[in-house]
């Protein structure tokens, strides 16, 4: 008990209002209105918010075991282990309640649903919390419910996933409930294709939550949807974005610029390879490691168009600063501009042979072909997964 006391007099030096009010030390919501305020401050950017945000998770599924039944009656209480369980919270506290067929002051099939998705089994979840009967939850609970409802539609029913997470946005602006949404907003409509939906997502993720604990895993998935929307027009959706990617920190310029070149490259698409390459590293160019990379997919993407020049840049590499797939892209590299150089070109042929080199397609792209089939093929496979 003296422990439970001690943490809530950390959380009200952190959060005095919150510390304020009628309920007891030991009642549910209040945890909860701790372990959310901790939420929104991650998503803001406060690391030591996010580290004791894990070890709380934990602490709060030891108490919520360890209370008595009597608790779960009371409707803020029952929602607040509603939330933490959705919100990815241990479930022994609820499994314990359910086997006991305690009554708790929530919906029916709210419990069950929450249990089934927190435990993985998310077509029980579905069949529990489609049927919840929203009325009298509080606006929380609610937005709570939309996410995860959005996150068990998103794979079958993505016009029905953006419209839950809409209604998220809307229930708690500027909480990580909304930068949650607007993530996987983001990811649903570049994934189907929607670029207009796409870059007023990815505006507003930049201009509210480019601080976020959560920006560097928003910065790679953004990188491969960017290379994955660019259809081969001019200028590239990276460029055309410029303005919106120019509010992030330099350090998180160069590395979406470096994500996009080494997305670029696995697509094949080079000449956006080399563009985002010089790109990162005009922003960012000191670092030895990163350089070293960036370097290497700068070269594989012009090593057809330019091998002599991409030969110069990739032996200049130390394979040292790099890590075995950018090793193995290098080689490959090589690989394939020695062989493009190696090759006489039809000029220098006897004509007959020059005639049927033409026939049978250019030289250097078919070696080209040969070359990344037999050298990048490893690379590929394991940058996609």
């Amino acid at each position: 008990m003296r422990r439970m006391v001690f943490l809530l007099l950390v959380m009200a030096a952190a959060f005095p209002v919150i510390a304020s009010g009628p309920a007891r030390a030991s009642e549910p919501w209040q945890y909860i209105k701790v372990f959310q305020a901790f939420q929104d401050r991650i998503a803001h950017g406060d690391r030591k918010a996010y580290r004791a945000h894990v070890r709380l998770i934990a602490y709060l599924g030891r108490e919520f075991a360890a209370l008595p039944d009597e608790t779960w009656k009371k409707r803020l209480n029952a929602e607040a282990l509603f939330i933490y369980l959705l919100s990815g919270g241990d479930p022994a506290a609820a499994t314990g309640l359910l086997k006991r067929k305690v009554e708790v002051a929530l919906p029916e099939g709210a419990l069950q649903g929450a249990v089934a998705f927190v435990r993985g089994h998310n077509g029980k979840a579905w069949k529990f919390l489609q049927k919840v009967d929203e009325k009298g939850m509080s606006i929380s609970a609610r937005a709570q419910l939309a996410l995860v409802k959005a996150s068990l539609r998103a794979a079958t029913q993505q016009r029905e996933a953006l419209h839950l997470l809409a209604r998220v946005r809307l229930m708690k602006p500027g909480t990580l409930m909304e930068e949650v949404a607007l993530r996987r907003a983001l990811f649903l409509a570049g994934g189907e294709g929607d670029e207009k939906a796409f870059m007023r997502l990815a505006s507003a993720y930049i201009r509210r939550f480019r601080d976020s604990w959560y920006a560097s895993d928003f910065l790679r998935r953004f990188s491969w949807l960017l290379v994955r929307l660019d259809y081969g027009r001019r200028p590239f959706l990276v460029e055309r974005m410029e303005p919106l990617v120019s509010m992030l920190s330099k350090r998180q310029q160069a590395l979406l610029h470096a994500a996009v070149s080494r997305a670029a490259i696995v697509e094949g698409k080079s000449k956006l390879a080399v563009f985002a390459g010089r790109k990162a590293l005009n922003v960012y160019p000191d670092a030895s490691r990163f350089v070293a990379r960036v370097k290497t997919w700068i070269a594989a993407g012009e090593v057809v168009d330019d091998p002599e020049a991409a030969l110069e840049m990739l032996k200049g590499i130390s394979p040292e600063l790099l890590d075995r797939r950018d090793r193995e892209l290098r080689l490959a590299a090589i690989g394939i501009g020695q062989a493009i150089l190696a090759e006489p070109s039809p000029a220098n042929l006897p004509r007959g042979k020059a005639e049927a080199s033409q026939e049978s397609d250019n030289l250097p792209v078919l070696v080209r072909a040969q070359a990344l089939i037999a050298g990048i093929d490893k690379f590929v496979e394991e940058g996609t997964q």
